[in-house]
């Protein structure tokens, strides 16, 4: 998943406000049978996107992204990745 701008800053808002944060969801209210399907679901995925692969070894040869970009992503990810 793409993570935009804003739901970096959302995210950061929820970290620095929230005096209930936690880092483990809990699935009382969801059906056993809905996880099962859920889970049948992402087992049967793929691991990678070709697609996305494809873009991204079209990019790293057409115009790779600044050390700043990439580390801009990484930041990113590890706060959007904390609330899960």
């Amino acid at each position: 998943m793409i993570i935009s701008d804003e739901e970096v800053r959302e995210a950061l808002a929820y970290l620095q406000t929230s005096k209930e944060y936690c880092h483990r969801a809990t699935c009382r209210d969801v059906s056993p049978e809905l996880m099962n399907r859920v889970h049948t679901v992402l087992r049967e995925l793929p691991e990678t996107r070709d697609d996305r692969v494809a873009q991204a070894i079209e990019r790293l040869h057409n115009n790779p992204p600044s050390a700043d970009e990439v580390a801009d992503k990484i930041i990113s990810r590890t706060i959007t990745d904390s609330l899960r």
